[in-house]
This record gives structure tokens, C-alpha cells and sequence, in this order.
């Protein structure tokens, strides 16, 4: 039996348990009803080597239509002749718009928002080398990771961050040798990122736009660091990692902010480091190595994409279980979401060659993929959009985006 069937044999040992007509599991007696699903999910897409964004939309079965299909795309990018791979990509808190990064610039990259409705430029900025992974906190502002990934000489970069209306970096702050996987905390106070030549996990202070801690993730020395002359000297250093090291690719929040998850992807394992501790309290071996990460909002499940073989594992939290190993429908998955009721993961698999990039729809219940859908080459940042604000009343101010 494959681990997919294990855990879905797992989860229905579970669910048999909770008598007839009673809650869903979980549920506690006279506590209000689970609302049910949207009829429908909204994705955006960046296909890196199109300069292409996709709006997918995800309906699940039974019922018609059904099944994930592209509603529209949206082309991005300043120059027509250069491919400038939208890397991050996320929507605006009301629906109505999206950012995304351009990691391949001149030399640098670009931080670009978009109307969803009309596919309108509403701004753009210059950043650095290569933005990557992007995020949106309190009060409007973007966090993007300079990933520095085409500087030979691999010199620190770090974190910029964008207000808006006009869009401008208001802050760039230099953290580490090829920052990326990076998220902010549930409450946008902390803003977390790994090092993949440095082998460290960096946190933000968020309200004093600062460094506040770091971490060593090097295998034997994982523990707090304290910045100083000697660490920065350190972070100086060229050359690549040391092989039998860490290389983290993304730094995940917990839902409720106090643990982070960190994808080693050189030593094929997840690391949970404690917040308040600043310490590892566990670690857990990943069957390949892990890429990406996403946690459910509920803070029951993570999961891990593991690039190479195009799979997605799938971890229950409260005893680091192995629930299930998913097949992508193409190779080399790469980025993940996870919709807002944690009931369905979105994953992106990048293709080979000349195939097309693929989005899959696994069913968090049934552990099992439910829907899939080709979109542009090279598919890679994703994330879930927000079903749009009601229209205002009469009379109302007009709406801004930021």
C-alpha cells in the first residue's frame, strides 16, 4: 500500500470514530457550524519563462462545472524581448489586484502590481538581484527577498521593503548570501527568511525594520547567533555552503506564529524551531528533499514539495506523521498554497523541457489529487485570491488598491 492510501486509511480510522449525525471532528458540541466551501477557488500563477501570470479557478466536484481551469492570463514584465521571470506572486488583501516579482533584470529586478479585472499596470519599482519570494503585511506593505541568485561573486543581499500609491522601497535590509523562502508571521510582526549559502534563518522586527535574531542551521551547530563583526565578516565569505549542510530554501510560520518551519533541502529534513525558545524542538526526515512549504490555516497539517521527483509530502504537525507522498502530474514541483478553509493544497510543477508548467489540486482530506490544470513554462510562485469586497454603496468614496 502506497503512503497516500496509508493516510487516507489513517484519516478514515479518525473520522469513523466521531458518532453519526454529530460535528465534523474537531468540532466542539453547540460550537457554530463549519461554514461550507466557496463554489469556487481563485489562483494566481507565475509561469517564469512566459511572463505570464494565470488566474485559475478551482470548482470542486460534485456539481458543474467542476474541475480547475485557466479563466485568464495576464502578461507582465517590462520589455517584450527579454524573458524577466515573475518568480513571487501575491493578491492584494480585497481581491482587486496582485503584485509580483521580476526576478531577471537589468541587472536588477522589479516589483510590478497589477488590476486583476483589466490587467492594468497600476506601479511598479526597481529592486535588486533577482526578487523572489513576496509577501504582504499590515498596512499594505510588501516584503520581497533579493535572492542575488545570478551575482557570481554570491555577496550578501537581503530584504526590501515596498509601500505603495506610488509603489517605493522604503527600506532594503541586508541579511544573508541568497535569501529566499521567505513569510511573515500570522500577526505581520516577524518577517522570516532562510539563507541557502549561509545556512541560517534570519528574523525581521517588522515595526523597527531591523535584523533582530538569526539563526545557525550548519548541521552540529544549529543555535542562536549574535551578530557582530566577526559574524558579518563571516557572511562575506565566498563559496558555496559546505555540502553536508542545511541549504534552507523556505522559512514557514506555524498558524499561530510560535514555531517556524524551516525545508532543509540539503539534508533532506524540516526543522521546527521554537520562537520564544529560539531553539530547535524538533526535526524530522523528509523522504527527498524538501523545496517549498505551506501550513494549513487550521495549524493541523504541513506540507513540502520536493522538486526533483515533482511530489508533495504531506505532515500531520502534532506527531511530525508522514500522512501522505503525492505524485505531481509533471516534474519538479516547486511552489504551494494552501486555501484559506485548509481544506484543498495548490501545488505548481515547473515541467521539462518544452512541457508546459501544471497546477495540482490535492483534497486535504482524502490526501489524494482531484484536479489539475497546464498553465504557462516553468511554473512557480502561487497564491490563493481573496473573493472580491462587495460593491460599495452609493455614494461611497471610490476604492484605492493600497
Amino acid at each position: 500500500m502506497n503512503r497516500a492510501r496509508l493516510g487516507l486509511a489513517a484519516l478514515t480510522a479518525t473520522l469513523a470514530t466521531v458518532p453519526p449525525g454529530t460535528a465534523a471532528a474537531g468540532q466542539a458540541a453547540g460550537a457554530p457550524a463549519v461554514p461550507p466551501p466557496p463554489a469556487a477557488y481563485r489562483l494566481l500563477v507565475g509561469a517564469e519563462s512566459e511572463d505570464q501570470v494565470a488566474l485559475i479557478e478551482f470548482r470542486p466536484c460534485p456539481g458543474a462545472p467542476c474541475g480547475a481551469r485557466v479563466l485568464r492570463t495576464y502578461e507582465v514584465g517590462l520589455w517584450a524581448t527579454e524573458i524577466e521571470g515573475p518568480h513571487g506572486v501575491v493578491a492584494a488583501p480585497d481581491g482587486r489586484s496582485f503584485y509580483v516579482t521580476l526576478a531577471h533584470g537589468r541587472p536588477n529586478g522589479w516589483l510590478q502590481q497589477y488590476d486583476l479585472d483589466t490587467g492594468r499596470r497600476l506601479g511598479q519599482v526597481e529592486l535588486g538581484m533577482f526578487p523572489a519570494t513576496v509577501d504582504l503585511g499590515p498596512g499594505g506593505l510588501v516584503y520581497v527577498i533579493n535572492f542575488n541568485f545570478e551575482d557570481p561573486d554570491m555577496k550578501p543581499s537581503g530584504l526590501s521593503v515596498v509601500a505603495g500609491d506610488p509603489l517605493f522601497e522604503v527600506a532594503r535590509l541586508t541579511t544573508c548570501r541568497m535569501p529566499h523562502g521567505s513569510r511573515l508571521s500570522p500577526d505581520g510582526s516577524r518577517h522570516y527568511s532562510g539563507c541557502m549559502m549561509d545556512d541560517r534563518l534570519v528574523e525581521v522586527d517588522t515595526r523597527r525594520l531591523a535584523v533582530s535574531r538569526e539563526f545557525s542551521l550548519v548541521p552540529g551547530r544549529e543555535g542562536p547567533l549574535t551578530p557582530g563583526p566577526e559574524d558579518r565578516a563571516r557572511h562575506s565569505a565566498h563559496g558555496p555552503a559546505p555540502s553536508s549542510g542545511c541549504s534552507p530554501t523556505w522559512a514557514q510560520p506555524s498558524a499561530d506564529g510560535r514555531a517556524v518551519y524551516v525545508a532543509c533541502n540539503r539534508a533532506n529534513e524540516i526543522v521546527e524551531i521554537d520562537v520564544g525558545a529560539w531553539r530547535i524542538t524538533r526535526r524530522w526526515t523528509t523522504p527527498r528533499a524538501p523545496y517549498n512549504l505551506a501550513v494549513t490555516p487550521d495549524g493541523t497539517l504541513l506540507l513540502a514539495t520536493q522538486k526533483g521527483p515533482g511530489t508533495t509530502t504531506v505532515w500531520r504537525l502534532a506527531d511530525a506523521r508522514l500522512l501522505a507522498e503525492i505524485p505531481g502530474t509533471r516534474g519538479l514541483a516547486s511552489g504551494v498554497a494552501v486555501s484559506r478553509d485548509s481544506r484543498y493544497a495548490f501545488v505548481t510543477l515547473e515541467g521539462v523541457g518544452g512541457e508546459p508548467g501544471t497546477v495540482d489540486v490535492i483534497d486535504l482530506v482524502t490526501l489524494a489529487k482531484v484536479a489539475s490544470v497546464d498553465v504557462g513554462k516553468q511554473a512557480g510562485g502561487i497564491a490563493e485570491v481573496p473573493l472580491p469586497a462587495p460593491p460599495p454603496p452609493p455614494g461611497a468614496p471610490p476604492h484605492r488598491d493600497r
